[in-house]
């Protein structure tokens, strides 16, 4: 038996509209599952941002207090800066620094009265993250440890952390010591501008020589795995920068990696990562968020080297009147993957006054890239040519710019009114006097 279905004409319209909306849904579906957030992340705490304009990615409680853990030496090492002069300096670990350490944390067996270089001390507790080379660092450097650790929170609250307190340099677990997320980016942007310390944490391993107190070679692996593959190649990338590991127990690990690919730099943190059956998900969720980040994101190169962005007046230039601004270099921006370019907008800021004279090069403005509102990017814009002064032709260009000022201006103006208010004033007195003398 069949049964006869019959369309008509209006009926057969509603069903194609109903089928395309269906299939631009699916579609749209499909075009961001690409983008979409990685599932089975367990760490507790997660930032994921681009580091050029510090846009976040992805985040999950970043702004919750947490044990900073193995981050602290990252931060306990761009402080130490503060205070050497060399990394080659000869540091003999004090005593109590050395044995009021926990030694079921991780260390590098530094020994009371052991004789070592700045940069052993720090590859040590970078790399290796051992804690009683921070503790040996910090009173090297400012005599107690008390100093030191003001040193640290007087530090943070320069560089912008507003929820951060240290206790002590080597990041052992004390209920008085904590930070967030969004204060562990801005400690590790910072200690990365640190050229020896961005140095020393990409480092697979480091070999420390025999000391005073030990007679055999020391070999430190980097603990971060996707900067070393002595253990597993399963996290390790080259393009992995840094940055510190953390560890506080076992429902409490963490990672700072920095991660650079083409024009992309990205930091991901995470913290409160559980370590199960084998598995560190603060390296599970990292690699995941990294993956993420790649699909999430476009470079897209939105500017190029000597572009003319603006042009600025110069009043006593010798050879010219203007100097044409242009980008110091190519600029690229990430911006998110399918973005809408009608969305984009370059703002270009001058110098307001600007004299001669002037060296090619020289920073005269900025231009900022604004996406949907947001700011993702800005870069300098310089000079193209280099303009002399000519010091008469200033002289006169300053008195012009005196005689058309506003203020010069409204003078003028105000003189000329006085001038017929009392020219109105005078001519009523002096008719008012020969009225009065018609009748005397």
């Amino acid at each position: 038996m069949f049964v006869e279905v019959r369309f008509t004409k209006k009926t057969l319209s509603l069903l194609l509209i109903i089928i395309c909306i269906f299939s631009t849904c699916v579609f749209a579906e499909n075009e961001n599952l690409s983008t979409s957030v990685p599932e089975g992340l367990r760490s507790g705490n997660i930032l994921l941002m681009d580091q050029a304009s510090s846009k976040v990615i992805y985040e999950k409680n970043s702004e919750e207090r947490i044990a900073p853990g193995g981050f602290t030496k990252l931060f306990t090492a761009a402080v130490i800066f503060d205070y050497i002069n060399s990394v080659d300096e000869k540091v003999t670990a004090n005593p109590k620094a050395v044995t009021t350490y926990d030694f079921t944390h991780n260390n590098m067996g530094v020994l009371p009265g052991e004789t070592l270089t700045v940069n052993d001390l720090l590859y040590g507790m970078l790399i290796y993250d051992a804690g009683e080379a921070a503790n040996a660092l910090a009173v090297y450097s400012a005599d107690t440890m008390d100093k030191f650790v003001a040193k640290m929170n007087q530090k943070a609250a320069q560089i912008g952390c507003t929820d951060t307190y240290f206790t002590n340099p080597s990041g052992l677990p004390d209920e008085n010591q904590y930070s967030t997320l969004k204060d562990v980016a801005l400690i590790v942007n910072y200690a990365m501008e640190n050229e020896i310390i961005s140095e020393i944490v990409k480092a697979k391993s480091y070999k420390i020589n025999p000391t005073n107190k030990y007679s055999e070679t020391r070999y430190l692996n980097n603990t971060n795995k996707f900067i070393s593959n002595a253990s597993t190649g399963e996290y390790y990338t080259k393009n992995a920068t840094g940055a510190k590991t953390s560890y506080v127990s076992n429902n409490d690990c963490g990672l700072a990696l920095t991660y650079e690919k083409g024009n992309l730099k990205i930091l991901c943190i995470t913290s409160n990562s559980p370590y199960s059956a084998g598995i560190n998900y603060a390296n599970e969720d990292s690699k995941k968020l990294i993956d993420y980040a790649l699909d999430y994101y476009t470079s897209e190169k939105l500017l190029s080297r000597d572009e003319i962005m603006a042009e600025v007046k110069i009043r006593n230039g010798k050879e010219a009147n203007k100097v044409l601004l242009v980008c110091a270099d190519d600029l690229y921006v990430n911006l998110p993957k399918n973005y809408n370019p009608k969305l984009l907008e370059k703002i270009t800021e001058t110098n307001k006054k600007v004299k001669a004279p002037i060296s090619k090069g020289d920073a005269l403005g900025q231009v900022t890239i604004l996406y949907n509102g947001e700011k993702y990017a800005s870069a300098i814009l310089i000079a193209d040519a280099s303009v002399s002064s000519a010091p008469i032709k200033g002289f006169f260009s300053s008195i012009g710019a005196i005689f058309t000022s506003w203020i010069f201006i409204t003078l003028v103006i105000l003189i000329i009114g006085l001038f017929i208010f009392y020219t109105i004033m005078l001519n009523k007195i002096k008719r008012k006097k020969k009225y009065v003398s018609r009748f005397r």
